[in-house]
């Protein structure tokens, strides 16, 4: 029975894990492709953006955040689904993948992105442009994938039918169906 239990668990580690990896690696696609990068132009200090580049900048946050947001509730909501062999372990699985997630999505967007401006403008002259290489700018953006991917876990677990199902008798205690009225009444009045 034991060696059932353990090869549950691997299995649940793996499914999970590797779900929510997968998800990162898709998410890295994604990101790269649909974030347009900020561009540097090189000036005679070294390199400078302007306003209209500073708020790009921000968009490729904002594009980290809506990705990790939209595929950890999905890859939450999902696994917490179809991994019900033990909602416990499956939800402290759900957090390590989601971990393993945001740094998955940010290295592979940052490998598919652009290269680091540093470098590309170290030998042109004034004037030249280079795109920023993606990265998350702040740590928080990295919170999104565990937060989003509890929370589809949560829908689950909120709406799971095993919380309809009959409790079993606490020994000692008296059925509601014996009770008599008084009994209830005089409860109720405390």
């Amino acid at each position: 029975m034991t060696a059932r239990v353990g090869r549950g668990a691997l299995a649940d580690t793996v499914t999970v894990v590797g779900a929510l990896v997968v998800l990162g690696v898709l998410g890295g696609v994604l990101w790269s492709l649909l974030v347009d990068p900020a561009v540097l132009t090189k000036s005679r200090d070294g390199a400078a953006m302007g306003e209209l580049e500073l708020s790009r900048r921000f968009a490729v946050d904002g594009w980290y955040s809506v990705i990790a947001v939209v595929a950890g509730f999905l890859g939450g909501l999902g696994l917490t689904w179809w991994r019900t062999r033990d909602f416990r372990l499956t939800v402290v699985l759900l957090v390590l993948g989601a971990v393993a997630a945001a740094w998955v999505m940010a290295t592979v967007g940052a490998a598919l992105g652009p290269e680091d401006p540093e470098t590309v403008l170290a030998e042109a002259e004034r004037g030249a442009h280079a795109p920023v290489a993606l990265a998350v700018s702040a740590v928080p953006f990295y919170l999104m994938w565990p937060v989003a991917v509890l929370a589809g876990s949560l829908m689950v677990l909120w709406s799971s039918p095993g919380a309809d199902l009959p409790r079993e008798p606490v020994p000692g205690a008296m059925p509601d169906r014996d009770r008599g009225v008084g009994e209830n009444a005089a409860s109720t009045d405390r």
